[in-house]
């Protein structure tokens, strides 16, 4: 059976959880602030510059970890939309000769998988979807906001079982495990933002 085109809802939700992705990046890193000492110190404007740069990078390269599981997932479920077989190209992904296979190495893999086949299900329902919006296609699928939210949970689960994996398994600061809470809890005010803005409620 020939490929089906590829529907404009891929794009639509490709762009939407790039943006999302990104949005959370820049509330979760901190932003150099501007010193009133850049008005009478000149040089300060070069370090400053700097910081910026630094920031903007940070911002492009958090914002792509995040949202790597969601493209894995949405370009699987595209996949299988269009031949209409299973896809399992994507656990190639989740292949390194550089990590060790350790028991905690391991379960960071297994519940990164089950992460994206849970977000499988949701794009899969998502790209049957005719609209011009990323809340038009939840809204079509999930029907009311209680619907969507049982997804969501769904979704906070998996999430928080990878950073808490990724956490157990390469032992970080306390740093890393603040900005992991703090994350955690962007993404949840962010999309129930999303949710109000959607239903209406």
């Amino acid at each position: 059976m020939p490929d089906r085109p590829i529907p404009q809802a891929y794009q639509l939700l490709w762009d939407h959880e790039n943006q999302f992705a990104y949005a959370v990046a820049k509330q979760v890193l901190q932003k150099p602030a501007i010193s009133v000492w850049l008005i009478f110190i000149p040089i300060l404007f070069l370090y400053y510059a700097h910081k910026i740069q630094q920031y903007k990078a940070g911002v492009h390269d958090f914002g792509k970890g995040l949202v790597r599981s969601k493209i894995l997932a949405l370009d699987s479920a595209l996949e299988e939309w269009q031949s209409g077989g299973k896809d399992k190209e994507y656990l190639q992904a989740f292949v390194s000769k550089d990590l060790e296979n350790s028991p905690n190495v391991m379960r960071v893999r297994d519940k990164q998988i089950a992460e994206v086949e849970l977000l499988k299900t949701h794009y899969s329902k998502l790209l049957r979807q005719q609209g011009t919006t990323p809340g038009t296609l939840i809204k079509k699928t999930y029907k009311t906001s209680a619907g969507y939210r049982q997804f969501l949970e769904q979704i906070y689960t998996a999430e928080n079982e990878v950073h808490d994996a990724v956490l157990r398994a390469y032992h970080p600061s306390e740093e890393a495990q603040q900005v992991t809470r703090k994350m955690q809890k962007i993404i949840r005010m962010l999309r129930e933002e999303e949710v109000r803005t959607i239903f209406g409620s």
